[in-house]
């Protein structure tokens, strides 16, 4: 079954949902392809600039106006069906660290419209699942980097999604706090949910994804089975080129 099937999108930031951009616009994606099946952990990777979080913020509805289709578990249209499905964590911290993990918690939670009792269930289950329970009373002021990478996956994972979206989940955090997301990650995996996984470390997306998608200047330029690459890293830049990305 295919979980999330993008079809030829194209995006400029400087087109609006009514006026498609100028032919000669740089485009943020252009004519992109990428399918993911159920059951899968995917990489997708490119440069810096490649378009990797512009494709996330798409899929997940904060930019409009694109060219093309995005389909999840086989709906199109239907934009709070298809949202329902997915969980979503963003490259920047996205809690309020003002607030403990469980407050959180019940604010993403109630804001996906889960019931009071499902929200404490739910809670208590992601807050085990990232280690976070014993500090569940705590203010994420007061956590570490791996603590915070953490907490941004467990309200990812809060209201139970079948596609989980994560945009480089491990940069900054330890060793420790590094194996246990990715445990966690191939846990929620085996229990049947989807991951889309966008990283700039290389080791890491071979050992864990079977598939690979990658993308540069907004195109993609390759997609396959992970087990066909000896070396990802090498891969990569032989695809993508080893001059250096600073914009």
């Amino acid at each position: 079954m295919k979980a999330l099937e993008i079809s030829q999108i194209t995006f400029s930031y400087n087109q609006t949902a009514d006026q498609p951009a100028a032919l000669n616009s740089e485009y943020a994606l252009r004519d992109f392809s990428m399918l993911v099946q159920s059951g899968e952990i995917h990489a997708l990777l490119g440069p810096n600039g490649a378009g990797k979080s512009t494709l996330m913020r798409l899929i997940t509805g904060q930019l409009r106006g694109y060219q093309g289709s995005i389909c999840i578990y086989g709906n199109t249209n239907d934009e709070r069906e298809k949202l329902a499905s997915v969980g979503y964590a963003p490259q920047p911290i996205s809690v309020y660290t003002s607030l403990t993990a469980r407050e959180n918690l019940s604010i993403f939670g109630t804001m996906a419209g889960l019931s009071e009792d499902l929200l404490t269930e739910r809670s208590d289950t992601v807050l085990q699942e990232t280690g976070l329970l014993p500090y569940a009373q705590k203010r994420a002021s007061t956590y570490s980097g791996g603590m915070l990478r953490r907490l941004n996956l467990a309200v990812a994972m809060l209201h139970m999604p079948r596609l989980l979206l994560l945009d480089e989940p491990t940069v900054g955090v330890d060793p420790q706090s590094r194996n246990h997301i990715y445990e966690t990650l191939k846990k929620m995996n085996a229990e049947g949910i989807t991951i889309v996984l966008c990283t700039h470390i290389m080791d890491e997306a071979q050992k864990v994804c079977s598939k690979v998608t990658m993308l540069d200047r907004g195109s993609g330029i390759f997609s396959g089975d992970m087990d066909k690459i000896d070396n990802l890293e090498k891969f990569f830049l032989e695809r993508t080129g080893r001059g250096l990305r600073d914009e």
